[in-house]
């Protein structure tokens, strides 16, 4: 008879509307960002708000990646000494990972990344599923325009940067 109750009970109320996986509120999640409280994080030393930050910097060097490579063929140039081509490679990594820890998170408890101080780690959140999915439509136009996925690292003959 007890459960009976609570059946009742909840039938009563109001459906609760609960977010689903791809929906967003763009206008309160834009209304929590504050520069301020990033930057006040950011000397305090807090470590989300470094990896937001880090998150959005790869983010950027990423997409300048699939802009170049969507118009080029290829990547970004190695560089001097590298340094160019392995801050692309590790923006990929820092920008895939995002995207694979907010969707592992999202699965598990229902909820993305936390937002982090001033919104900048759920930002980063943000950015990185776009350039994601901007990476996978560069990557049929390069497999449809040039025939090839360029390599990851420079190769003896490779298509880029290895000649």
């Amino acid at each position: 008879m007890t459960s009976r109750r609570v059946v009742l009970a909840r039938a009563g109320r109001p459906p609760t509307k609960e977010k689903g996986f791809f929906e967003a509120d763009l206008a309160n999640d834009l209304k929590s960002v504050s520069s301020e409280d990033i930057v006040d994080a950011l000397r305090a030393g807090d470590a989300l708000a470094f990896v937001g930050v880090g998150g959005l910097v790869a983010n950027a060097v990423t997409s300048y990646s699939l802009w170049v490579l969507a118009h080029t063929g290829c990547g970004l140039p190695p560089g001097p000494g590298g340094v160019v081509g392995a801050a692309e490679g590790v923006s990929y990594l820092a920008t895939g990972g995002f995207v694979v820890a907010a969707t592992a998170k999202k699965l598990k408890t229902g909820s993305g990344l936390p937002a982090g101080p001033g919104g900048v780690l759920g930002g980063a959140e943000g950015i990185s599923f776009l350039v994601a999915l901007v990476g996978l439509g560069v990557l049929v136009n390069q497999l449809l325009h040039f025939g090839y996925v360029p390599e990851a690292v420079p190769v003896e003959g490779g298509q880029c940067f290895g000649k």
